[in-house]
C-alpha cells in the first residue's frame, strides 16, 4: 500500500469541490424526475439538463438523435430522448 500526504488546504478544497458536485447532481436529478417522459422541453431546459450549449442541442436535433417539434419559431424537445441520452452516458456517446 502506498501512503500519500496531502496538505490540509488541498484536502479541504477537494471536499468543497465534491460537495459542490454533489449538490449540482442532486439538483439535476430533481429537475429530471419532475419531468414526465411524455413532456416536451424548451431549448433552455434541454441545455441545462444535458449541460451542453444551444448549438450542441441543435446538432443533436439535425443529427436525428433527439426528437423535436416546431412550435412557432421555437423548438420543443422530447423528454424521452433527453433521458435516453443521459442513460447512454451523455451527449458525446455515439
Amino acid at each position: 500500500m502506498e501512503i500519500i500526504q496531502i496538505e490540509k488546504d488541498v484536502l479541504d478544497a477537494m471536499f468543497e469541490r465534491m460537495t459542490y458536485l454533489h449538490k449540482t447532481m442532486f439538483t439535476l436529478f430533481e429537475r429530471i424526475h419532475n419531468k414526465n417522459s411524455g413532456d416536451w422541453l424548451s431549448l433552455e431546459e434541454t441545455c441545462q439538463i444535458l449541460n451542453v450549449s444551444e448549438r450542441k442541442v441543435r446538432n443533436l436535433q439535425s443529427g436525428g438523435r433527439i426528437g423535436f417539434v416546431k412550435h412557432g419559431k421555437r423548438s420543443r424537445y422530447k423528454a424521452d430522448d433527453v433521458f435516453a441520452i443521459i442513460r447512454k452516458g451523455g451527449v458525446n456517446v455515439e
